[in-house]
C-alpha cells in the first residue's frame, strides 16, 4: 500500500528551457501525399535481382529443409 505523496514536482531551469526549444514536428503530409509517397517503387534492376535471389534462397532453404526432414524420417522408421 502506498501513501498519498504531499510533495511538489520541481522542474530546474535548464530542463524547462529545453522544453521550450523543443520544436514542434512540422505539420505531416496529407493522406493522400503520404500513401502515394510511400507506394512508389524504383525500377533498379539491382534491387531486383537482390529480390529474386531472396526468394529463390528461401525456396532452396524450405526444399532443403523438407528432403532432410524426409530422410530422417526414412532412417527413423528403418
Amino acid at each position: 500500500m502506498e501513501s498519498a505523496s504531499t510533495e511538489t514536482g520541481q522542474v530546474d531551469a535548464q530542463s524547462e528551457e529545453w522544453f521550450a526549444s523543443y520544436a514542434e514536428p512540422a505539420k505531416q503530409p496529407s493522406n493522400r501525399q503520404h500513401r502515394r509517397n510511400r507506394h512508389r517503387r524504383t525500377r533498379d534492376p539491382r534491387r531486383q535481382r537482390r529480390d529474386r535471389l531472396h526468394t529463390a534462397m528461401m525456396i532452396a532453404s524450405v526444399l532443403f529443409v523438407g528432403a532432410m526432414t524426409a530422410c530422417f524420417y526414412a532412417v527413423l522408421t528403418r
